[in-house]
């Protein structure tokens, strides 16, 4: 089994849309968001909510697992192409 992660700068929407889009795809055994619950919630309380805060993007952090490494590769590319299509962007890291 192998494992891709990658971070998605987007909306809610946008996140949604991709794992569903991740969740079809053949020898795909599970699609994941992982890291902060609180994502939403900053250390300090300079900008909580503010006008300037409300309706911005979001970081999501996704882990997908599947069979083999040719399932993997097709996962990557159908990142790429729903990311063109979501209009959200996304980074392929190691490790969050």
């Amino acid at each position: 089994m192998g494992m891709l992660r990658f971070r998605l700068t987007g909306p809610e929407a946008g996140l949604a849309s991709m794992m569903s889009a991740l969740e079809g795809i053949d020898n795909v055994d599970r699609v994941e968001e992982v890291g902060d619950l609180m994502g939403g919630m900053r250390d300090d309380s300079s900008s909580a909510q503010l006008s300037d805060d409300i309706g911005h993007s979001a970081a999501h952090d996704v882990e997908v697992h599947a069979s083999s490494a040719d399932a993997l590769a097709d996962v990557h590319a159908a990142i790429e192409r729903a990311a063109a299509e979501l209009g959200v962007a996304v980074e392929f890291v190691d490790e969050f």
